[in-house]
């Protein structure tokens, strides 16, 4: 199993890159702050010289400093320039007794000294806005000014722990604020620093609230939440979960552009999990994006830990040889790797060496590590080191060397106190007493072994336990806080709709009764005619009542329908699927299983309407999801095929969702079945867009798409002859081609 302290390890990155990219755009400026272009800079800076001294002032030389900060901080020139400009607005601040200005140039210079590396001084001109704002409603300022604090401290070195205070103190001013965007963005460092102390359920809420924040804001760049969410979810123990949203980290950082620098971070994260779950060949996947990706960037730290994670890997599955070769030709290409803090690398060439009984090539590399292992501070590091050292020795038959190791091994297991540990110190002393042939003493040491291990699975059986029960009570409080949200909407509308029936009752009540006296007094002898206008209203509102709850019974009518429909064709892949038993010959078989799919095809759309609000259209890009995850998992096919969705947020009526769920069904049934022959691994594109008035939906595979002889209107097909078909109930434009694959392409209108 990959410690999770090495999962974790990879998580150290925003240490740095949160202080670069947090608190790179506070909002303390206003809409005033915002410059289009250069030309609206150069008039803002000629309007400086001929303006007063005053607040209006103040606010344009910051709005202008925080232009030139913004543009390019890493040249002197424009940094220069905020510089100037923010002390100027501190000037004319200080004698405006403006605090506003105040604290908002504090602020600018707290960003200004840590762009310089001056954390101290950071710290103290962030704290001077706080004093100065303290009792004003500038809440995003205060919250902004919190955030310097944090990043400050964090850049002192400040404990995981006390980081959090200061977030939630800038996150409950951006609440005041309604600034959800920035909230979301405390709270997504909190699960991130969370995550680092190893508390995962506190990571998980945290996160999880930031995406909800983010999603209201309309927040698109979700590919960094998305990835520490998968974190989290690994780290539990929910792998599933842990690949699903890192593969939403990586589809949001492709989709947006987002710089390659993150990708090698996602991969990486992706290919650990699957490593986790013993998918080798999907972890190796990964691990050599994730590399390739460290390597475009030259960094060597990067490019050492994912040659040790693929070296591992290879391991694993007995590839000794090529885990030779791609640390070799590591070394060539990057010669610093092998030499500082290489010790994961060496003790990998030791292990391979010993493998393949090469013990004079794994002697240079023992020296090397027992040369330079008092730099060697991680535990985890030095039982790898020790392990390693022990197995070679033990290869030599130089058992002193194995005993001494041992011993040393000993050591740190006492200081980690960990069962497992202790297991393999055991399990070592059982081998080394066995090779002196020493049989007492070994079935002594075996035995500890096996307790020591059997009390290390009971422990993280317990542990994995726990894992699920907090990822369970995390659901059923999330669901419980949804639902409540829920009913309170209901109650408050139920609430305001008798309000305004009363409202309206007791108005025309009072109009009702001036109306009568009002006729009483002119017409008396019109009274009669009064009393049937008074229950012609009565008939009224008593069928307007009525045609309420003829609207409600037919709503309730039409879900039933929908849901019997879902049940009987659920029955009907049900009657298909034990037909299958009678069935001889596996063209008849298959036939069978097509229709099936055709058929629950369509009961997910039933079964759509009748969970949706709106009983007549259907959400696509759920129904497109599911639909994929459905045929994915029927031919199992999720480690060999990935299906990349780009569908707009669109609802169709169910005289066009079910031909387009059917022409689905059948592209895809087919790309999985034909495009990708001896098992090779392939995508399978799906996109869904509207222009002007037309739909366009696009079924692309990379395959080797489809002999040039077949037309749809010729052909035998009946998968073909059914989507061309149904592409004609729905005045659909077919077209159907091979582009690096089999591409089908729908144009329509609704």
């Amino acid at each position: 199993m990959v410690p999770q302290k090495l999962i974790l390890r990879y998580l150290f990155l925003h240490r740095f890159i949160l202080t670069c990219i947090f608190v790179l755009a506070p909002l303390f400026m206003g809409a005033q702050s915002s410059f289009n272009n250069n030309e609206e800079v150069l008039r803002a800076e000629q309007r400086l010289k001929l303006k007063d001294d005053d607040k209006e002032k103040v606010d344009l030389l910051l709005a202008l400093s925080n232009y030139y900060y913004e543009r390019d901080k890493y040249n002197i020139e424009p940094v220069a320039k905020s510089i100037i400009y923010t002390k100027q607005a501190f000037t004319i601040s200080k004698m405006l007794k403006y605090r506003k200005g105040l604290g908002a140039s504090y602020l600018m210079l707290s960003m200004l000294e840590q762009h310089d590396n001056h954390f101290d001084k950071s710290y103290s001109h962030a704290s001077a806005a706080i004093n100065i704002l303290s009792n004003s409603n500038e809440y995003n300022l205060l919250g902004e000014s919190w955030v310097m604090i944090w990043s400050s401290k964090t850049l002192m070195g400040m404990s995981y722990e006390d980081r959090i205070f200061y977030l939630q103190k800038a996150g409950t001013y951006f609440a005041k604020a309604n600034n959800k965007k920035r909230l979301g963005d405390c709270y997504k460092e909190t699960g991130d620093i969370y995550l680092l102390i190893g508390n995962g359920k506190e990571a998980l809420n945290c996160l999880k609230k930031a995406l909800t924040l983010y999603q209201q804001s309309h927040y698109k760049k979700l590919d960094n939440i998305y990835d520490l969410m998968g974190a989290a979810y690994i780290f539990l123990g929910d792998y599933k979960e842990g690949l699903k949203y890192g593969f939403l980290a990586l589809n949001t950082a492709e989709k947006l552009g987002e710089k390659k620098s993150f990708l090698y971070v996602i991969y990486n994260r992706i290919g650990l999990a699957y490593e986790e779950m013993n998918d080798y060949s999907n972890a190796l996947q990964y691990y050599e994006k994730s590399l390739k990706v460290a390597q475009d960037f030259n960094s060597i730290e990067d490019i050492r830990a994912i040659v040790g994670n693929i070296s591992r890997t290879l391991l694993k599955t007995g590839q000794y040889n090529k885990a030779l070769t791609l640390i070799t030709d590591i070394k060539k290409q990057y010669p610093k790797i092998g030499t500082t803090n290489s010790f994961k690398l060496d003790c990998i060439l030791i292990r391979i060496y010993v493998h393949k009984k090469q013990y004079e090539k794994a002697l240079p590399y023992q020296t090397k590590i027992i040369s330079n292992i008092e730099e060697v501070h991680d535990y985890d590091v030095l039982v790898l080191v020790y392990t390693t050292l022990i197995d070679l020795n033990l290869a030599l038959k130089d058992y002193e060397k194995a005993i001494y190791y041992n011993k040393l091994h000993l050591k740190v297991c006492k200081k980690l106190n960990k069962d497992s540990y202790y297991a393999d110190y055991n399990l070592w002393e059982y081998k080394i007493d066995s090779a002196k042939g020493r049989l007492e003493p070994a079935l002594m040491h075996y035995k500890e072994y096996v307790r020591f291990r059997k009390r290390y699975f009971d422990e993280k059986k317990s542990n994995e336990i726990n894992k699920l029960n907090i990822l369970y009570e995390t659901e059923k409080k999330d669901k419980y806080i949804t639902n409540l949200k829920s009913e309170s909407i209901l109650q408050n509308s139920n609430l305001e709709k008798a309000s305004l029936i009363r409202n309206i009752m007791f108005g025309g009540f009072v109009i009702l009764l001036a109306f009568i006296y009002f006729l009483y007094r002119a017409y008396q002898s019109k009274q009669k005619n009064n009393l049937i206008l008074k229950e012609q209203q009565d008939q009224i509102r008593q069928s307007n009542i009525s045609l309420k709850n003829a609207i409600t019974e037919k709503e309730w009518l039409l879900r039933e329908i929908h849901h019997r429909v879902k049940n009987n064709l659920h029955m009907v892949v049900g009657l298909l699927a034990s037909q299958n038993e009678y069935l001889q010959g596996n063209e008849a078989i298959d036939a069978n299983l097509e229709s099936q799919r055709r058929v629950e095809s369509m009961s997910m759309i039933h079964d759509k309407l009748y969970q949706s609000e709106n009983l007549s259209m259907i959400d696509m890009p759920s129904y497109i999801l599911d639909l994929t995850y459905y045929l994915s998992d029927s031919f199992d096919v999720r480690k060999q095929i990935r299906f990349s969705l780009d569908i707009e947020k669109v609802d169709f009526p169910l005289s066009h969702s079910v031909p387009i769920g059917l022409i689905l069904n059948e592209a895809v049934t087919n790309s999985i079945k034909y495009a990708f022959p001896e098992n090779r691994q392939g995508v399978v594109t799906i996109i869904l867009k509207q222009e002007n008035e037309k739909f366009h939906l696009t079924i692309w595979d990379d395959g080797i798409g489809i002999p040039e002889t077949i037309s749809p209107e010729n052909s035998k097909s009946l998968g073909l002859k059914l989507m061309k078909g149904l592409s004609e109930d729905i005045l659909a434009d077919f077209k159907i081609c091979n582009e690096s694959g089999t591409k089908i392409e729908l144009i329509f209108t609704i």
